[in-house]
């Protein structure tokens, strides 16, 4: 794409006009990324900024600088020019907010908190700057009357337990119809007991560790207001210390049943971790509604065999990134990831970068041998 920049070409009015719809890259583009996908999202940022002709400053999450500064180092091996992609080490605080606020930066994309990116576009909304902000979610696997368990079972696994549920799409909500929820919740945890906690780096792991001393004080956090706000505890989740185990932040799947509240905190926070409620409904539209029912918009995943429900679910749920018979991760790099309500700002990352980082630009040429004008104008001059 960078070597064959695209766009439309679009009918005029007037026949003796070709109008065309051009990209024009914006100029400097700050990358701020998060830790848990530290090669991923970099370049589902990265990529698409460069591909149409801007340059990058790149902010990587202090927790993973390694990989960042590795990957940096393969553009600079692969011939990328001095100055086209730039790394940049620091805290938020410091380094992140000196690159929102750089009036050389034209553009400031960002994957993270809620609060940082608020943050982020209430500062460039006070320099007329342009931002695209993916704010992470309070997802759900939505399991229907008529689901298939043995899917559902396996996509609510996966979704709430895979990568320790640090994904900005991890669901910590499954909303299951209550005519099969007391089956559907009996194999769920009997196989969130058999999931193997351990070295991420070995093959037969399915749950590593948290990130860091603060991710598990967050999810401690929450087992605990769970308990406060009167959850039916399945499985008490804690914290792993034998073996190998006390040399890193390894947790256990903290499981719960629980009555959909709107005042609940568990229900509407997200706690990125292995920390999951179990919600029943008694039908379509209340699955629809409780998993409305945060300030967030991801990702959502329904589990059904009828494709008259996945289409209401499709167009009543509010999220950026949906399934059907499928878990809630697991995006494709090919299309749009992003969300709505306090998830983001409409400005999805991976293939929909482009055109957070383009302007588009209109261009007409007249091929006659004098002016006409659109909408009926006249040019006479006299």
């Amino acid at each position: 794409m960078a070597r064959m920049p695209h766009g439309e070409i679009v009918e005029s009015e007037i026949p003796e006009k070709d109008a065309y719809i051009l990209r024009k890259p914006k100029g400097v583009v700050a990358c701020i990324t998060p830790w848990n996908f530290p090669v991923a999202i970099p370049l589902w940022t990265i990529l698409p900024s460069l591909l149409e002709g801007n340059t990058v400053v790149f902010k990587p999450s202090e927790d993973t600088p390694i990989c960042a500064h590795r990957l940096i180092e393969l553009f600079v091996e692969a011939g990328f020019p001095p100055g086209v992609i730039n790394v940049v080490h620091g805290y938020g605080e410091d380094a992140g907010d000196a690159l929102v606020h750089h009036p050389g930066v034209d553009v400031v994309v960002f994957t993270g908190s809620r609060a940082v990116g608020m943050y982020i576009e209430q500062e460039c909304a006070k320099q007329h700057k342009f931002c695209a902000v993916e704010m992470g979610g309070k997802n759900a696997v939505i399991v229907l009357d008529d689901a298939n368990l043995d899917i559902a079972v396996h996509a609510a696994i996966l979704s709430a337990f895979k990568t320790s549920g640090q994904r900005c799409v991890s669901s910590n909500r499954i909303i299951v119809h209550e005519k099969i929820e007391p089956e559907f919740t009996r194999r769920f945890v009997e196989t969130a007991r058999m999931i193997n906690i351990g070295n991420g780096l070995h093959e037969d792991t399915f749950m590593g560790p948290l990130i860091n001393e603060q991710g598990v004080q967050k999810y401690l956090h929450h087992n605990q207001k769970a308990i406060e706000e009167g959850a039916e505890v399945l499985l008490p989740g804690g914290l792993l210390k034998e073996g190998e185990l006390q040399y890193g932040h390894f947790v256990a799947p903290f499981v719960y049943r629980m009555k959909h509240r709107s005042d609940s905190f568990v229900l509407r926070e997200e706690a990125f971790s292995p920390h999951v409620a179990i919600i029943p409904v008694s039908s379509l539209e209340e699955a629809v509604h409780v998993y409305n029912d945060t300030p967030y918009g991801l990702a959502m995943a329904v589990i059904t065999e009828d494709y008259r429900k996945w289409r209401y679910v499709r167009d009543h749920c509010e999220f950026g990134v949906g399934y059907v018979n499928l878990p809630s991760i697991g995006a494709e790099v090919h299309l749009p990831f992003g969300g709505v309500k306090a998830s983001g700002n409409g400005h999805p990352s991976a293939s929909a970068l482009f055109d957070a980082v383009t302007h588009k630009v209109a261009f007409t040429v007249n091929h006659a041998t004098e002016i006409k004008m659109a909408q009926g104008l006249s040019t006479k001059i006299r």
